[in-house]
């Protein structure tokens, strides 16, 4: 067993694309590494930072085993002629594998008898095969403009200055780049700029650190954190520190050094999103927020370095923040200033979507939309029409034009400020929400109806114009969105079901079922439905809901609002749990297949049950109890009482398991079968109330 180390030596790489092209060259050389055998220690991992990309492989395989390898050649009726000289096949084969024809052998398969000869295959050595995997995985990195520098004429993402390939202490050759690897890297660019000596592969870590840079990126991202939030402490502050913002800091820095900075309390009259937006996309700072969400006006900012005179890094910090959170002020006065209602011509002459139309268009079909579901979730339909055509007025500021992510969000201000209802404001400032899986809800029921109707116009018409998302490629992100239609209609407790707001959202585009194709309601379900119920079973799953539970309630999603589905989920989920659902889900599955075997035979069925065709005293008890659970069972149904139904359920567990014990369902005579058919029939429709329970897997 041996370590590995490799190191690839940039100028200053994109910190945005740092880390995925670091994991990709991992990723890529352990997978051919995994193909031909090669066994590694699970620690093996990537470095990156500004500078530098790099893997470690540890206790990799150094030397393959030999195997013998079975080559098989040309049947042998094939191989020699009637005489038993060998054919041009033979003798071909024979050349191939390096003998004489008379050192082949002979195998029996299935479709004859054939010529094989063993070959011993020399195993591979890993300084043999490693440097063209690495070679291969470099020119597959997702590079997406690879820049040439000098008058070479190879290229990568920025000019490469070193190499470092490692086995153990001794160097592997490997040309690429116009470079020869070796085992000298560079130290920080300030603080240590010269060449440091790798003597080991597993002191790569250890050297670097000497050399004043922190490679590790998982241990520089803790200390930036640490750092963060201890320069926020000093003022009594709160750190806003995001996943992505931590990440993009440190792949710019490489000796990460805090520092603290303040900004005039006179831009706290912004809204408080323009100026974290401003500090964080501009300038990669982190914002302070007091402790009931107030923000400061303090920041902080990553130095690459610890400098000598630390009070000038932190003017320096501070005079290039002022003037874009200047801008940033200047964008809202002048914004703020001009109504919203003047920025609705403009978006005439913004383009939604080719085949869709401007915004002014998608403004009006959402407040179709609204007019819709005003009466069905209680809210003014009259607020509801002004939400929709004001919703992307902001769209045309200044402010989402310099931030895009701040659309809604600036919108709601906006309107805030130029004296619009509460309700109406706040409406326009959630139409987005939720925008991830987790985020939170619109605050009021305005808002929530909005986002809904945003949402689905965007999938309807997005899926009219045929570009359904697909594989990784979702750049209208109807996944999201109709994530986020989901959540919408659970929380507003929605009476409504979504294939009927599906088919209301067509018909703003002009399409109703009739002119889906010829298969109608079919070609509905399949185009539209089906993308929706998958996306259903996407956010249960990830809630850790079986996918049994998903199938027994989404085989009636089509009739039943998203809240009524949500509870049916949570019910069900609960039932498998309980000691008494084994026994219904097998009496209920036992019930369904004898249904439908003996429907496919024409039996003339009753209408109602004739207790006088009774034989079995198990009969009877089965019936009365269904007739005494039924009036209340079918009330907790109408009620949405969901868990209280399957508990009443539960009291027919022992009466049914008496029940297919004693009792011949397909009897000869066709009276007695009929009416006992009907008892089963009423038993499945009873029990398939809230889920259909012929798709739970028994546990």
């Amino acid at each position: 067993m041996t370590d590995i180390l490799f190191e690839l030596g940039c100028e200053e790489l994109p910190p945005k694309s740092l880390y995925s092209l670091a994991e990709a060259l991992f990723t890529g050389v352990t997978k051919q590494l995994q193909t031909e055998g090669f066994k590694y220690d699970d620690d093996s991992r990537w470095f990156a930072s500004p500078r530098r990309l790099a893997f470690q492989l540890c206790n990799i395989t150094e030397q393959l085993a030999d195997k013998s390898i079975e080559k098989r050649g040309p049947a042998v009726a094939a191989a020699f002629d009637e005489d038993g000289n060998a054919k041009p096949a033979a003798m071909g084969f024979a050349r191939s594998v390096g003998v004489d024809v008379s050192e082949l052998g002979r195998i029996n398969t299935s479709k004859g008898e054939y010529l094989a000869y063993t070959v011993l295959e020399k195993g591979q050595n890993i300084e043999v095969v490693l440097p063209e995997m690495i070679n291969k995985s470099i020119k597959q990195l997702p590079i997406p403009k690879p820049m040439r520098w000098g008058s070479n004429d190879y290229s990568f993402i920025r000019p490469v200055h070193w190499m470092v390939l490692l086995k153990d202490s001794e160097v592997i050759p490997m040309d690429m780049f116009g470079l020869s690897t070796g085992n000298q890297s560079l130290g920080h660019r300030f603080h240590h700029n010269q060449h440091i000596t790798i003597t080991h592969a597993n002191d790569y870590v250890d050297a670097l650190q000497a050399a004043q840079i922190m490679v590790d990126q998982v241990e520089r991202e803790k200390l930036i954190k640490a750092q963060v939030q201890a320069a926020a402490a000093s003022v009594h502050g709160v750190a806003q520190i995001s996943s992505s913002l931590l990440s993009e800091v440190s792949s710019i820095v490489e000796k990460p050094s805090a520092v603290l900075g303040e900004f005039s309390k006179d831009f706290l009259a912004v809204p408080k999103e323009a100026l974290i937006s401003s500090m964080e996309k501009h300038q990669k700072y982190f914002s302070l927020e007091s402790k009931n969400g107030d923000l400061m006006p303090y920041f902080v900012a990553l130095a690459n370095i610890d400098s000598s005179n630390p009070a000038a890094v932190k003017k320096g910090f501070e005079k290039v923040i002022t003037p874009r959170l200047a801008d940033a002020r200047f964008f809202w006065e002048k914004d703020k200033a001009r109504a919203l209602e003047e920025n609705i011509p403009l978006l005439e002459k913004m383009v939604f979507e080719t085949s869709l139309g401007s915004y002014m268009d998608k403004s009006e079909r959402v407040a179709k939309l609204m007019r819709w579901m005003a009466p069905k979730l209680k809210f003014d339909k009259n607020k509801g029409m002004e939400a929709a055509k004001l919703m992307k007025c902001d769209l045309m500021s200044d402010m989402v034009d310099e931030f895009p992510d701040l659309q809604g969000l600036m919108g709601g201000y906006y309107a805030k400020e130029q004296g619009k209802s509460e309700e109406v404001w706040k409406a326009i400032r959630d139409q987005y929400l939720p925008k991830f899986v987790g985020d939170e809800a619109p605050e009021n029921t305005l808002g929530i109806a909005l986002s809904i109707a945003d949402k689905i116009d965007t999938y309807c018409g997005i899926m009219k114009a045929g570009k359904k998302p697909t594989g990784s490629k979702d750049p209208y992100g109807l996944r999201r969105a109709v994530l986020g239609v989901i959540s919408n209609l659970i929380d507003s407790k929605a009476s409504f079901d979504v294939a009927d707001l599906i088919e209301e959202s067509l018909k703003t585009h002009g399409l109703t079922l009739d002119k889906l194709g010829s298969e109608g309601a079919n070609t509905f379900e399949e185009s539209y439905m089906e993308f929706l119920e998958d996306r259903v079973k996407y956010k249960y799953k990830g809630e850790g809901v079986p996918s049994d539970v998903i199938l027994s309630v989404q085989a009636m999603m089509s009739e039943i609002s998203m809240f009524d589905f949500d509870q049916r989920i949570q019910a069900t989920s609960n039932f498998k749990k309980q000691d008494y659902a084994k026994s219904l889900v097998e009496a209920n599955k036992r019930a369904r297949n004898i249904l439908t075997k003996s429907l496919g035979d024409n039996f003339d069925i009753p209408e109602s049950i004739n207790e006088s065709l009774f034989r079995a005293d198990e009969e009877k008890i089965l019936y009365v109890e269904l007739e005494q659970i039924k009036p209340k069972f079918e009330q907790l149904v109408t009620e949405h009482e969901y868990v209280r139904g399957y508990e009443l359920l539960a009291t027919l567990a022992e009466p049914l398991d008496q029940y297919f014990e004693h009792v011949m369902v397909n009897d000869d005579d066709p009276d007695i079968r009929g009416n006992r058919l009907l008892q089963l029939a009423q038993l499945s429709r009873l029990t398939n109330s809230i889920a259909d329970l012929s798709q739970l897997v028994k546990s």
